[in-house]
């Protein structure tokens, strides 16, 4: 049977699909973790779990439940964890045409505070990612 993600309450689900660089992993659940200059964080379910490696956007929003409640499907794939910046790759779940987006661990507060306040929307943080497709914040 198909392991499902667990249900996210409202949080951005932050999938790690790498399982190369532990330490990679743990550095970049500091990163998350460490407010921002203005004090805030992402609100994210971690799923740290084997049965997802190697998977992509399409095949984990495949493996959602129908409740699942998140805004946000966030992953930890090896190009995040093998580049200084943890450029974690995102996808909006409210819009599943949207295209993913990669999003620099220290800015994922950004997107998924503005996201689920409704501040802004995901094509803000499109239109303002770098030339090499990467948000790294305003």
């Amino acid at each position: 049977m198909t392991r499902r993600l667990p249900p996210a309450r409202g949080a951005a689900l932050l999938v790690r699909t790498d399982f190369t660089d532990s330490a990679a992993w743990h550095r970049l659940r500091r990163t998350v973790a460490t407010p921002s200059a203005e004090g805030f964080t992402p609100v994210v379910a971690e799923v740290d779990d084997p049965a997802f490696a190697g998977l992509g956007v399409a095949a984990l929003t495949a493996r959602l439940p129908p409740d699942h409640g998140a805004p946000l499907l966030v992953l930890a794939d090896r190009r995040a964890l093998a580049d200084p910046e943890l450029p974690l790759l995102a996808a909006d779940l409210r819009d599943p045409a949207a295209p993913a987006l990669r999003v620099a661990a220290a800015a994922l507060w950004s997107v998924e505070n503005n996201l689920s306040l409704a501040n802004l929307d995901y094509a803000d943080f499109l239109r303002a990612a770098g030339a090499d497709g990467v948000f790294r914040g305003f």
